[in-house]
């Protein structure tokens, strides 16, 4: 394959071609999440576990400063206010669960001031026996999918917030994945077990394990990120990949042939075997990560 000449490879046009692509891409999938480029819109269900063992099951407790409710309650309030700050910014809708489960907005709203307001309005001692003690996440799960309903148009993410050790009827994680719905979870205090992160990467959502001091770091960092950043992010980073090893095809060739001693007809097949791996393999494992899905739209 090389051509036998003096020039280095970089001077050949299939080198400059995909170094530019290579860059193009690059560009593209570090600079679209800095920079808001190609968002999606997003309709994210967030569930909160407002059972006795939250408040340490006394009432005088209930809401007190640095107990898991209030921790997840000021983690909502975080992942509003930056929100607010999106060009277009997710539609919320809050729940709160126990053993059966309070609407805690009326609608899907991004309207900081009345998802505050739906908050402080809801969320009282009185709550507590309208939810009973018990953590019913399927309860929760079956709520949300059914509020989503209404949010064909857009990304729909349902994120559970519990301190719980919990099950879920497997059915509602199918329906879930069936409708395109992806659930997370958020585990507080309590170890993140294989069961809960199969059933969030089943429908394409992550499971996470926080502690009460961090509930409000992970929610409006890590998973607030997750949710709003485009799916063209990986597609961008693999296309970057692919270009660059199609970049390489010359100086690969000619490493293999002036420091390995191969021959001339078999290093340029090796080059070009690499380069056409990675280009059927890169897609690949982007599927099998879940990083993207020709079946769903994000």
């Amino acid at each position: 394959m090389t051509l036998h000449t003096n020039q280095p490879p970089w001077r050949y046009a299939i080198f400059q071609f995909f170094a530019g692509l290579t860059a193009l891409f690059l560009i593209l999938g570090l600079l679209t999440p800095q920079l808001g480029w190609f968002p999606q819109l997003v309709s994210v269900q967030i569930a909160l576990d407002l059972s006795g063992s939250t408040y340490q099951n006394e009432s005088k407790f209930f809401r007190s400063q640095g107990s898991i409710m209030q921790q997840e309650i000021d983690a909502v309030k975080a992942y509003v206010d930056k929100n607010a700050s999106l060009p277009k910014p997710n539609l919320l809708s809050l729940s709160g669960f126990a053993d059966k489960v309070v609407p805690i907005t009326s609608n899907f709203s991004s309207n900081k001031d009345e998802i505050y307001q739906a908050i402080e309005r809801v969320i009282q001692p009185s709550l507590a026996q309208q939810l009973g003690g018990g953590t019913n996440i399927s309860l929760a799960v079956e709520n949300g999918l059914s509020q989503l309903k209404t949010q064909n148009a857009r990304c729909q993410q349902m994120l559970v917030i519990t301190d719980g050790v919990f099950e879920i009827d497997t059915q509602k994680v199918s329906e879930a994945s069936k409708n395109g719905v992806k659930l997370n979870f958020l585990v507080v205090g309590q170890p993140l077990t294989s069961k809960i992160d199969t059933w969030a990467r089943k429908t394409g959502g992550i499971a996470f394990s926080a502690s009460p001091s961090n509930i409000s770091q992970l929610l409006a960092g890590q998973v607030f990120n997750r949710f709003n950043t485009s799916p063209l992010v990986p597609i961008f980073l693999g296309l970057a990949w692919i270009s660059f090893m199609w970049m390489m095809l010359l100086p690969i060739d000619r490493f293999l042939e002036k420091y390995l001693r191969i021959r001339v007809d078999i290093s340029g097949q090796i080059a070009l075997f690499n380069a056409a791996f990675w280009t059927l393999a890169t897609p690949a494992l982007l599927l099998l990560a879940g990083l993207i899905n020709p079946f769903h739209k994000c």
